[in-house]
């Protein structure tokens, strides 16, 4: 005789069972469903291209990632990133035009974003436009005050405008937020030398070969500006 199962397996409830008995048999798919399918199919297949495009650039085959990018942006032109992509992708080529404009939309597309503030001012900065190089930089510093390479990139852009003054300010801050940084020092000396500040350039190249004992820039500073204190 076979045993019974003390705990048999319940009844299998089939799609009728459950509407008899008042329960929800299926979600009605509203209205907005298929829009929201359609876009995070279109993102998905964006970012797939995305990836493609950076293997491609990795191995320097510029235009087959160029191509990759723009199939990006045709996919979600709603997406900053994709645009960014675009963008940076144009930099490297020397396509500065180009570059600007997709840089310039993500921007638009994420007006709050200090990342896309950055890059923008980063190449305005590379083909010499100095001015609205520092506009975006300082907006990309007041949305990501935390991260210390927008400050100093900002300084440094400021040093090119002649601006030392602001260079300064810009230099400090990246250097309070990175202490540690034996370049940030560095940098923030030779403005400091520039403004006749000796004793903060002082301060800060042995600071920056105390960090970095084994880079003789940094050394060969400090015995030079050390020397001259003597005279």
């Amino acid at each position: 005789m076979s045993e019974v199962d003390p705990q048999p397996k319940p009844p299998v409830r089939t799609r009728r069972t459950r509407a008899i008995e008042g329960e929800p048999t299926a979600r009605k798919r509203s209205v907005s469903s298929p829009t929201a399918y359609a876009i995070a199919s279109r993102h998905r297949r964006a970012i797939a291209s995305v990836n493609r495009g950076e293997v491609y650039r990795r191995y320097g085959k510029l235009l087959a990632a160029l191509a990759e990018f723009k199939k990006a942006v045709d996919l979600h032109p709603e997406n900053p990133y994709c645009h960014y992509k675009l963008g940076d992708c144009c930099v490297e080529m020397g396509l500065h035009s180009a570059a600007l404009k997709e840089l310039e939309m993500a921007r638009d597309l994420a007006p709050g974003d200090g990342f896309y503030h950055f890059w923008l001012g980063d190449t305005l900065a590379r083909i010499g436009r100095t001015s609205e190089a520092i506009a975006e930089m300082s907006q990309a510093t007041r949305y990501a005050p935390e991260d210390s390479y927008y400050s100093v990139r900002l300084g440094v852009v400021y040093m090119q405008g002649g601006r030392l003054i602001d260079a300064a300010e810009a230099l400090r801050n990246a250097v309070l937020l990175d202490p540690e940084n034996a370049s940030y020092h560095s940098l923030l000396g030779d403005v400091c030398v520039r403004l006749g500040y000796e004793r903060e350039a002082l301060f800060h190249y042995r600071s920056a070969g105390r960090l970095d004992p084994f880079d003789y820039v940094y050394v060969e500073r400090v015995r030079k500006m050390s020397f001259s204190e003597l005279f």
